[in-house]
């Protein structure tokens, strides 16, 4: 049976690129190291994503096993056998796939396999290189090159959100997960070795980088900004805030600065990024989801730094000669940030009380206090959360 190789069978493996896999008519071999995961799919067979929001439904996902990533033989002889292999285990152990993944590269060349393909759903803008030169090394020196130029090394950009279960969840079924409707991968079309087979979902695109940018400055930075947002309003989810007139408006003001950049620096269709925008708002909305303000605000200073999706959005304005006044007052909203139990929200509001505005401004988001950008901020800081939200 034609088949799928899936590093990593937690949340995004089995509630997002599973199913596309299975709806493409692949079996799904999962690697991982959870072994209540591992046991529960080898001895059911099958699992369930429940499909939340409008039009919710369960999609049954069968033809599938699992293997302990421990074992690289039997990983290794997956991928040898594979249509198309993926990645979604964490920035932090994606070079740990790269024994498996060479070995499994190796035997493809020595019985003359066709050429294969790698996509990399983890967060790191630089997956892909990441990867292929963990592989490349193990790969013996007179085979690397032939190896590696029918492997294809492919960065993606996942937008489905996919809430982490709860224990009480785990505890009723591992497997079980809860997902949105929208099930969108695109993949870059240059990295890409061989013809596109149609999977299910899985759309080739050039260039890339518009899309990543996309995601990155319109989803990943609304999100963040209607969790800080949200938060200061005093709200628990992204949806109660989305129900605030005076939060739409920043966001919406948010979405437009960003949304006439990245038109300009990519040559997006107007119209198609006005309906991307409305789509992502109306899934903010989605209740089922039970997306947190406080999860989608915390770590502020990894959301502030100079190219993550705050700031960067903001440097991506001015680039493109558009002035970010809603993304300075979404900054100073991330300032203000003071969740429960997030050691890098205490930090910012220590240093801002000993350091200043200014440092922290430079520290955090690379913006000097001479800049246009900071006068903005300082501007957005003075008016205060009341001023903005009522």
């Amino acid at each position: 049976m034609r088949s799928a190789v899936q590093f990593g069978a937690g949340n995004i493996g089995r509630g997002f690129l599973a199913q596309l896999f299975h709806e493409s008519g692949l079996e799904v071999v999962f690697v991982d190291v959870v072994q209540p995961v591992i046991e529960a799919i080898n001895s059911r067979g099958e699992y369930t994503i429940h499909i939340v929001g409008e039009g919710a439904e369960a999609a049954k996902i069968d033809s599938i096993r699992a293997i302990d990533a421990r074992n690289q033989a039997a990983s290794a002889e997956a991928i040898a056998n594979a249509e198309i292999v993926c990645t979604a285990v964490g920035v932090a152990h994606l070079t740990k796939t790269a024994p498996a993944i060479a070995a499994g590269l190796i035997i493809r060349n020595e019985r003359a396999a066709s050429p294969v393909n790698i996509l990399l759903c983890e967060n790191l803008h630089n997956a892909a290189e990441v990867l292929r030169d963990a592989v490349a090394v193990l790969l013996p020196p007179e085979s690397r090159a032939s190896i590696l130029s029918n492997t294809g090394f492919v960065q993606t950009v996942v937008g489905r959100m996919v809430p982490a279960p709860t224990e009480a969840e785990r505890a009723i079924d591992p497997l079980a997960v809860r997902v949105e409707a929208y099930k969108n991968l695109p993949v870059d079309k240059e990295a890409w070795v061989g013809t596109d087979p149609g999977y299910v979902g899985i759309k080739l695109v050039s260039p890339f980088q518009a899309y990543v940018d996309r995601k990155l400055f319109t989803h990943n930075c609304a999100h963040a900004v209607l969790g800080y947002l949200g938060w200061e309003a005093g709200c628990e989810f992204g949806w109660q805030a989305l129900e605030q007139p005076a939060i739409v408006a920043v966001l919406e003001a948010v979405m437009a600065e960003t949304g006439a950049a990245l038109i300009k620096k990519h040559g997006l269709d107007p119209a198609e990024h006005v309906a991307h925008v409305q789509g992502l708002l109306r899934r903010f909305k989605n209740q089922d989801l039970g997306d947190t303000c406080i999860r989608l605000a915390r770590d502020p200073a990894r959301k502030l730094a100079p190219g993550d999706r705050i700031t960067g959005a903001a440097r991506c304005c001015e680039e493109q000669g558009v002035e970010p006044l809603a993304l300075a007052t979404a900054i100073a909203s991330a300032l203000r940030y003071r969740g429960p139990e997030d050691p890098s929200a205490e930090q910012v509001a220590s240093d801002l009380e000993n350091i200043g505005l200014d440092e922290v401004l430079t520290k955090y988001c690379g913006i000097l206090p001479n800049e246009p950008l900071a006068e903005l901020i300082r501007s957005a800081v003075s008016v205060g959360a009341k001023a903005v939200l009522g």
